[in-house]
């Protein structure tokens, strides 16, 4: 059943034994070239691994140190003073490195090191240690543990490790990512604290050496170049900490090409960059931060694996491969997007390894981000000039962007190349107008070289290229015009070759100066050590004047050539544009700014406009353009032209030449730079100055908006940018939460963050605050599944607002349709706000968290007839704005806001429409509330359900499909819309939320106004109209009026922060201050706004429909008082992290409520209800005394106590299965008068008993979950309460129930 390894063994060996006694053995195996070159190409260990066993075997297979030929050899060594059984000059005189010896040698003598006295008080109590690891405990304490384990298992890889069985299974249960979050791992850190001790310590040794070694070599004008391996092994800390990192399945290689015919298999796992995408590539970023310590360039090796990398499937060959990702369109914004992220991750110069089968893409994506390549010189050819014979590219033309050498680590040495690789060789020759030869050395190789000469790579030995040949190559590479060389010394050694009476500086046998072989694996790869000391070296006079004249040479053949400009290293987008661009005709469509890859087309409407330029700006601050091109085509009403030699970030506005004709609507005004309407990045904002405004700000006449303002605006305009849209989204997709399990969370993206203790500063308020893990991890420790953001398109502060020193804080006073707002990005750059809010949504996403836009389309931030101009008044203002028929002079505006957008023409439409689908498919969003949406709903004035807009939407295949939430109202008469939208629409449902707050501050709302409201509001959304009870968002408080603290703690608002006389916000709010106004020390009024606060949450999860909760109400904040903070960007809106006892009970109380009602089917039905199912009634009333209500008792607005059944078994909503829901029944108790009420409870048809789960009452907690009343019982409600059971039944029913269950199921085995 095992295999028995001994004894198998033993009979191997013995027949081997056998076997080598043969002759033909012996005449054939043992004196064959095959066996004389293993013996020689491993007799760096294989000798002392032959005597080891030999000796082993004499000593009947007792352990070394028993040996008395150990003892003799330790005592000769202890007399000679030799640190090992071999003299340490046995290692000068290897062919290659011997690391494994090497190293374990110097291991030995660190751990004997590490135990001297003197080392564990001074250096390892230092200071610099201590600050070494501190400043390093993002991955020393996991790299020493690594190593740690490793020695104690042996050497084993960590799969095979037991503790990383352990480790795992405490991840796998804990639900944690990583094994570092266990305690497992705490406990071996704590267990071998010791042992780790000396791989901390070998760190700390390196990083001294390293440092002084750049240190040293800055103070002599040198710099250091490091390489960045792009992989890493699999047995190894990184991957075994950060599994999720890595793709194990896979490993990374390269296919066919020049270095190896069957492609290559690296053996290494494969990066996961979606996971590493999570938190900004934040492993990548510290990688090269400790490089940056150590060197001033680096070499990014394989750098093409950051656009597209050779994937071998774990089992298969390199050949069956393919390439990830398998879409070559992501190809380049992967790549440009990781390796933007490591430019600005260090301050080193990169230099890219761009060899082998590279895609051309790959190469312009590397001259634009500035990233030098590598150009070896026997292969920079003309490789597409076949007729000519694939030319060598001379070196003078390389491009500077790059690196030039000779010959690489993988590739043959430049004479090793010339033997192997003759028909290259020849090819450079006819380039060079040279005769191909080849120069033997002189004399005969000494006996180790003598090989039995059988193949090609044996018949060079004792041969070369000739040396003047190889100096005029190494002279004429110096003169390359990239930006840096590469010296490779074992070139220039090449120049000294061995004689038989000359050692030379290089062995006879040229593949003994070769590096590595790539797609190999052998002793010799890696092993190269250079045959002369660096002592001999220095020493060498013939080397050094080799070397000198060769430098000499170049200076003589460069110096003719001042004419030659130095070229500056540069990684961002030029901002310098040649002084003529080229201008082709474009199309109209897509309108906006398209970057395509080889240049921007240009495309704005303007239907009644003549003329229109493309103003192109070098710089924010510049003020004015650096060029105006006459936009040459006019298609469709849209002005268009092309040019290929702009790139993303370019920063752009447009001039429109029409008439000055205000009394009929037309503002044309060419001295105004206006910004694109479809601008999708604000590269500048704007600056308030007179010149912003179209009419003649300054004129004392009542009529000045009739006078033109000829002053040039573009010191002070807003500027858009053209953007890139490229993105590594991952594995992104929409959660797609249906309605009926959607909890909202409105927020305000600078509000959330801004003051959250655990979100660095320098990201709070912005969207990289808002996906931060500490907001996270609180919004789903909260069960929101979706986040509605208040508006994110970049919108103006007016101007009246900034004089009075506030802002415009909310956001409803759009500039751009399509860019998000440069005030929440944490780069503040011209395209960080694109990339930065795509990475938030990337995040949420991964969450399962849906983001909701909530968009301003009903009016823009130009205002009315006195506004200023910035777009669409400049455009066209005719066709973008609604205006009076017959006076166009002025605007109609139903938003309290100056004015309207015209949706009914088609180009008004065609932005709106545009926009979202902008947001949904380039922005990934997942749905809108549309502000005021009555608004865009006045095709003519009325409101009307069947207008142009809601008829493209329903039919618009992306549109359609995401959430959409309307707010079913505007400022103007006939616009209070609550109930009346069509089908697919969602509704702020206004009655909701004034009923529930009327409930229960004493308003005079009556229980069947109450019960209406809590089951969805069937009186608004009719099954009839299509509707459901899910077409109710459900809330009790939002953005606009108070929040839930000041909805219990205000009678009146207090809005004099604003600056107008406390005349703004609402006057009605429904609002109850019980008792005091403000806050107060009073607890007994403390608990009670407590309690209402709870019995709002309660009623609003308890209710038919989608909650919705506004963000900071569960964390207890407070306004002051202000119902109307939209200028108001500080502590007053911002929310407070710092939670006092009871704030934070009522934190845990909310998220309570939202898992309550998640796990009730009975909480999220998505139909109306029906009243009675399969004989069961679906919700059953009950007044205190436990009859159900009467006429009067529903219309009574005295009566304010209520209780409801909710019956589990009456839920006529099918699963995706086809399965009918089931669910628990739950009692709702409701007190909302001013005295306790005591409940009869009901009676149910299982016969179960009530088991309270959840009650405002602070005073019942410790019943919560334990308390069983029976039916017809009495329990008593406290005042402004609520209470909420669900069935339980005792153990003698269940056990019972039991028993029923089991007989039934024999009785139906036996039929």
């Amino acid at each position: 059943l095992r295999v028995d390894w001994v004894s198998v063994r033993e009979k191997k060996e013995k027949w081997m034994r056998e076997y080598l006694k043969l002759q033909t053995v012996k005449t054939s195996v043992l004196t064959s070239q095959e066996y004389s070159s293993f013996k020689e190409s491993n007799k760096y260990w294989l000798p002392s691994y032959s005597l080891f066993y030999t000796l082993k075997r004499k000593n009947n297979l007792a352990g070394w140190v028993d040996w008395p030929e150990t003892k003799e050899l330790d005592q000769a060594a202890k007399d000679e003073k030799l640190s090992s059984i071999q003299e340490t000059k046995q290692y000068q005189a290897l062919t290659r490195v011997d690391w494994v010896s090497v190293r374990e040698k110097k291991e030995k003598w660190m751990r004997e090191y590490l135990k001297l006295q003197t080392v564990k008080t001074s250096v390892l109590t230092s200071q610099e240690y201590s600050s070494f690891k501190e400043s390093n405990k993002y991955w020393l304490p996991s790299y020493s543990l690594f190593y740690t384990l490793k020695r104690k298992n042996n050497l084993a890889g960590w799969v095979d490790w037991p503790e990383t069985k352990e480790l795992d299974l405490a991840a796998k249960d804990g639900k944690l990512s990583s094994i570092q979050e266990t305690k497992q791992y705490q406990a071996l850190t704590k267990e071998y604290a010791e042992a780790m001790e000396f791989y901390q310590f070998q760190q700390y040794c390196c990083d001294l050496q390293l440092s002084a070694a750049k240190k040293y070599a800055e103070s002599k004008g040198v710099w250091l170049k490091g390489d960045v391996p792009f992989l890493c092994s699999g047995d190894s800390a990184d991957v075994w900490v950060h599994r999720d990192l890595f793709q194990q399945g896979y490993s990374a290689g390269a296919p066919p090409d020049m270095y190896s015919k069957d492609g290559q298999d690296w053996g290494l796992p494969l990066y996961n960059w979606s996971a590493m995408d999570l938190d900004n590539f934040t492993w990548w970023k510290q990688r090269l931060q400790v490089a940056s310590k150590y060197y001033t360039l680096y070499r990014i090796d394989h750098i093409v694996g950051f656009y597209r990398v050779w994937a071998v499937p774990k089992g298969k060959k390199a050949s069956e491969g393919g390439y990830q990702p398998q879409d070559k369109a992501l190809w380049i914004p992967q790549g440009e997007r990781i390796l933007r992220i490591m430019l600005d991750a260090s301050k080193m110069l990169p230099i890219g390894e761009d060899l082998g089968s590279i895609p051309k893409e790959v190469y312009l994506n590397l001259q634009k981000l500035g990233i030098c390549g590598t150009r070896v010189l026997r292969w920079e050819r003309m490789w597409e000039n076949k007729e000519q014979g694939q030319p060598f590219i001379p070196v003078a033309d390389y491009i500077p962007d790059s690196m030039s050498t000779v010959s690489t680590h993988d590739s043959e040495t430049l004479p090793l190349w010339w033997l192997l690789k003759q028909d290259e060789a020849k090819a450079y020759c006819q380039h060079r107008r040279w005769s191909y030869r080849v120069q033997d050395l002189k004399g005969q190789p000494p006996k180790e070289y003598q090989y039995h000469l059988e193949n090609q790579n044996q018949k060079i030995v004792g041969k070369t290229m000739p040396v003047p040949y190889l100096q005029d190559i190494l002279r004429e590479a110096n003169t390359s015009s990239s930006l840096f060389h590469i010296h490779l010394l074992s070139e220039y050694l090449a120049l000294v070759p061995p004689t038989t009476d000359e050692e030379g500086l290089i062995h006879w046998d040229p593949n003994l100066e070769r590096v590595n072989i790539p797609g190999t694996v052998q002793s010799s790869n890696w092993s190269y050590r250079m045959r002369p000391s660096i002592s001999t070296i220095n020493q060498h006079q013939v080397l050094k004047d080799l070397m000198l004249k060769s430098r000499e040479s170049v200076q003589a053949d460069i110096s003719p050539l001042p004419e030659r400009k130095p070229h500056v290293y540069e990684r961002q987008y030029s901002t310098q544009l040649p002084t003529k661009l080229r201008v082709l005709p474009g199309r109209s469509y897509p309108l906006g700014a398209t970057w395509d890859g080889a240049g921007v087309n240009f495309a704005v409407f303007s239907e009644n406009g003549y003329k229109a330029y493309l103003c192109l700006f070098e710089t924010p601050e510049s003020k004015t353009e650096s060029h105006r091109i006459l936009m040459p085509e006019y298609d469709d009403f849209v002005h268009h032209c092309y040019l290929p030699d702009l790139r993303p970030g370019q920063l752009y506005g447009y001039r429109i030449e029409g008439d000055w004709d205000p009394l009929n609507g037309l503002r044309f005004n060419s001295n105004k730079v206006l910004l694109d309407p479809y601008a999708k990045s604000i590269g500048r904002d704007l600056q308030w100055h007179d010149s912003l405004f179209p009419y003649n700000i300054q004129s004392p006449s009542p009529h000045k908006y009739l006078e033109m303002n000829t002053e040039d605006n573009s010191s002070f305009c807003p500027l858009a940018a053209v953007v890139d849209n490229s993105f590594t989204w991952g594995n992104d997709h929409p959660p797609n939460v249906p309605w009926h399990r959607t909890v909202i969370y409105e927020a305000h993206v600078k509000a959330l963050s801004f003051q959250h203790p655990d979100v660095p500063e320098h990201i709070r308020g912005t969207y990289a605050g808002l996906c931060h893990e500490s907001i996270i991890a609180h919004l789903k420790k909260l069960g929101v599944t979706a986040i509605e953001l208040e508006p994110i398109h970049h919108h103006v502060d007016e101007k009246p607002i900034l004089d009075k020193g506030l802002v415009n804080h909310w956001g409803y006073n759009t500039l751009s349709f399509f860019a998000p707002d440069l005030r929440y990005c944490a780069t503040r750059s011209v395209l960080g706000a694109v990339h930065e809010f795509k990475t938030m949504v990337r995040v949420l996403h991964s969450h399962g968290i849906e983001v909701i836009l909530d968009v301003v389309y009903n009016h823009t931030a130009e205002g009315n007839h006195y506004g200023a101009m910035f777009n669409l008044k400049g455009c066209d203002n005719l066709a973008y704005y609604k205006t009076p028929e017959g006076d166009p002079a002025y605007y109609f505006d139903y938003t309290g806001c100056g004015n309207s957008l015209n949706v009914r023409h088609p180009r008004v439409l065609q932005l709106i429409m545009d926009s979202l689908r902008y947001w949904i498919q380039e922005m990934h969003v997942d749905g809108f509330r549309f502000d005021l949406a009555s608004a865009l709903a006045r095709q003519f004035h009325d409101v009307d359900k069947l207008s142009a807009f809601f008829d493209i939407i329903h039919q618009d295949p992306v549109i359609s499909r995401v959430k959409l939430i309307a707010e079913p109202w505007d400022c103007s008469s006939g616009g209070y819309q609550v109930g009346n939208f069509p089908v697919l629409w969602t509704e702020w449902n206004g009655r909701y939320r004034d009923s529930i707050r009327g409930f229960w501050n004493g308003k005079g709302v009556s229980l069947g106004e109450f019960a209406t409201r809590v089951t969805g509001s069937s009186d608004l959304y009719t099954a009839e109209s299509g509707r459901s009870a899910l077409s109710s968002i459900n809330f009790v408080t939002c953005h606009d009026g108070f929040n839930l603290l000041d909805l219990v703690s205000y009678n009146e608002k207090h809005n004099d922060d604003n600056g107008e006389n406390n005349n703004d916000g609402a006057n009605d709010n429904h609002s109850y201050n019980h008792g005091c106004e403000g806050s107060t020390d009073d607890s007994g009024i403390n608990e009670f706004r407590w309690r209402q606060r709870a019995n709002f949450v309660a009623t609003l999860f308890l209710s038919l429909g989608v909650p919705m909760i506004l963000s900071g109400d569960e964390l207890s904040k407070t306004q002051n008082g202000n119902n109307n903070t939209y200028c108001q960007d500080n502590e007053i809106t911002w929310l407070d992290w710092d939670l006092y006892d009871d704030e934070d009970e009522f934190l845990q109380f909310t998220s309570k409520m939202i898992k309550l009602r998640k796990s009730h089917a009975v909480l999220n039905r998505r139909r109306h209800l029906k009243g009675e199912v399969n004989g069961v009634k679906d919700v059953t009333w009950y007044m205190p005394e436990g009859h159900e209500p009467s006429y009067d008792d529903w219309h009574n607005t005295t009566k304010q106590a209520l209780g409801f059944v909710m019956d589990g078994d009456a839920i006529v909503d099918l699963s995706h299965t086809g399965q009918v829901h089931k669910g628990e029944t739950i009692l709702v108790l409701v007190n909302a008068q001013f005295f306790d009420v005591n409940f009869k409870l009901p009676a149910h048809h299982s016969g179960k008993h009530w088991q309270l789960l959840i009650s405002t009452d602070r005073a019942l907690k410790n019943q919560c979950g334990t308390s069983v009343f029976q039916p017809s019982s009495s329990f008593t409600l406290k005042d402004h309460s609520i209470s909420i059971f669900h069935l339980y039944a005792p153990i003698n029913q269940s056990r019972a129930n039991l028993f029923r269950s089991v007989n039934l199921r024999k009785s139906q085995d036996s039929v």
